[in-house]
């Protein structure tokens, strides 16, 4: 008789990722180290993750999907940047995952992006489309904050960076009709 698949090894793999990635960042993401944790063995793990640079991009894409749901859960534009700075500066290791990940993501789905567009062309007229500059310009400021944050030296430095980055995306939306592209 055949063994019986563990149809909950695949999550148990991944849970386990996420806490070692938590703990110890890069270092603590070993296969041996996750299977251990996942209570399996490496050649088992290989089956599933051909190697560790397959098993990080899966938490990526996990830890991905679990900060556009923050962000998706906004009440409103105005919030959206506050959410993302508050996400990295609670999960400074995840957002690290992230940053070295972020090539991957382009090419898929970005939902938050879809929805912000949609949010100014709904408040402001026009079509999504023609605020891309407008969410490509808090993006990036986000991101470079996020940098930033995850290294300031103390929370003076931290606190200044992430007003600044408030301040601005702030008056990016205030004026995302003077940025609208309409060609």
């Amino acid at each position: 008789m055949p063994p019986i698949a563990d149809k909950q090894l695949e999550e148990r793999i991944l849970k386990a990722a996420h806490r070692l990635w938590k703990m110890r960042g890069e270092k603590g993401l070993t296969l041996r180290a996750v299977a251990r944790e996942a209570g399996t063995t490496t050649p088992t793990l290989y089956k599933r993750f051909r190697n560790k640079e397959v098993l990080r991009l899966a938490l990526a894409y996990r830890v991905r999907d679990e900060l556009t749901a923050d962000l998706l859960s906004s009440p409103g534009i105005e919030h959206l940047h506050r959410r993302y700075l508050a996400y990295v500066e609670a999960h400074p290791r995840e957002y690290e995952l992230l940053r070295v990940s972020w090539g991957h993501f382009f090419s898929a789905p970005r939902p938050v992006r879809n929805w912000l567009m949609a949010q100014l062309a709904a408040r402001l007229g026009g079509e999504p489309e023609e605020y891309a500059s407008v969410y490509d310009g808090i993006f990036l400021l986000c991101h470079g904050t996020s940098t930033l944050l995850t290294s300031a030296p103390d929370e003076g430095v931290l606190a200044a960076t992430r007003e600044a980055c408030i301040a601005v995306c702030d008056k990016l939306i205030e004026n995302a009709a003077m940025l609208r592209t309409t060609e």
